[in-house]
């Protein structure tokens, strides 16, 4: 009897204590057609801008191998499920929607509670729109278009 309470509140001590199970880990990558599932609209424009082609420039340059120049043509380089090499995650080529509203793995299972970034910001495009890879760039212009023409 006594062993029948003490694993009782035992399991009631794991159950009211249960965070030490529970995972806060960031979201992964998951690429764009999981994103087209629910937004195809955007993602039929965005499939025709230089975001979604931007890895072909590299290639046409010879700097497809080039990590420094990789990292802003591809999405989530270096993270959990992001771009590794273009045998490996070739469907992670491209400035997909997770480079700008961020990882999409935990918004995908929930989208109702798990939100992505609404607009990220300037500054987030400046980390590859630099002022010397990009001198012309213009924040409030090139924002308009990253989803593509809308109608």
């Amino acid at each position: 009897m006594i062993l029948k309470s003490i694993s009782g509140v035992a399991l009631l001590a794991l159950i009211l204590n249960a965070s030490w199970t529970y995972s806060d880990e960031p979201a992964t990558y998951v690429g764009w057609k999981q994103c087209a599932a629910c937004h195809s609209p955007i993602d039929t424009t965005w499939q025709k801008t230089r975001h979604a082609n931007a890895i072909d420039s590299l290639k046409k340059t010879s700097q497809q191998n080039l990590p420094e120049c990789v990292k802003c043509h591809v999405t989530g380089y270096e993270k959990d499920g992001g771009f590794i090499d273009y045998e490996l995650t070739p469907e992670m080529a491209g400035v997909q929607c997770e480079v700008c509203h961020g990882p999409g793995g935990k918004h995908v299972e929930n989208p109702v509670e798990s939100h992505l970034i609404k607009e990220s910001g300037e500054d987030l495009c400046r980390q590859c729109h630099t002022k010397g890879q990009d001198p012309g760039f213009n924040y409030q212009e090139k924002v308009k278009q990253a989803h593509g023409p809308q109608k």
